[in-house]
């Protein structure tokens, strides 16, 4: 079940005669919507699903969507908006050693998949999305630049080494996250997780001698 509230029914039911009717739950209704937008985005694509879908899928008229996301952009904003501020909230956390990042990724997806995907496969590709799958990118690199920080005194030539190197590594990041979220890597956690590891070792160790540097100490693993 995605952390999305499930949609309530699409009737509201009125009160009896002389009597108001209930009050919708204007934060339920959104969160519905939202789970019912990623449902068709991710059938349709994102460039091709429309409001009037979303409505559909919902069984109710199109102008109740518009009152709470006016636009398709905002709707769009409000999926990835929300993800994203997970991945940087989470990103706060300990290090937990090498590998721990694809499995917190992948594990924090599975709460939603479908949105995942959409942000990891699918928004590059559509106009009101691309500003976030651009987010996304930027979030990752500055993620990854500390495992290859150059020392203070390091030389131009060795920090445009270490910048190229993280830059050049966050597709990768990305990739193997997709594939763990869609299983489609043939491995299981544990495995993924020491080879991602592996890899972030061997890549950073590369990177260090390519630039000419020794590898900055990283903070001890966190074990939580």
């Amino acid at each position: 079940m995605s952390p999305i509230a499930k949609a309530p029914s699409a009737s509201t039911p009125r009160g009896r005669p002389g009597q108001p009717k209930p009050r919708v739950d204007k934060a339920a209704r959104g969160l519905a919507v939202l789970e019912a937008a990623v449902e068709v985005f991710a059938e349709k694509g994102l460039q091709s699903a429309t409001m009037q879908d979303v409505a559909d899928r919902m069984g109710v008229a199109k102008i109740l969507i518009y009152r709470l996301y006016p636009s398709r952009q905002a709707l769009i904003d409000a999926l990835f908006g929300d993800m994203l501020a997970r991945i940087e909230a989470d990103s706060g956390r300990p290090w937990g050693g090498y590998g721990s990042s694809i499995a917190r990724l992948v594990t924090m997806s599975r709460a939603n998949p479908k949105l995942a995907l959409l942000l990891l496969r699918d928004a590059r590709g559509a106009p009101e999305a691309a500003v976030w799958r651009a987010a996304l990118e930027d979030l990752l690199t500055r993620l990854i630049e500390p495992f290859v920080a150059a020392p203070a005194q390091a030389s131009d030539k060795a920090r445009a080494t270490c910048r190229h190197a993280a830059r050049t590594f966050m597709p990768f990041v990305i990739e193997a996250w997709a594939a763990g979220i869609e299983d489609s890597d043939g491995m299981d956690d544990e495995t993924r997780t020491r080879w991602f590891g592996e890899i972030v070792r061997a890549w950073r160790e590369a990177t260090y001698a390519a630039a000419g540097l020794s590898p900055l100490p990283l903070p001890p693993p966190h074990g939580g």
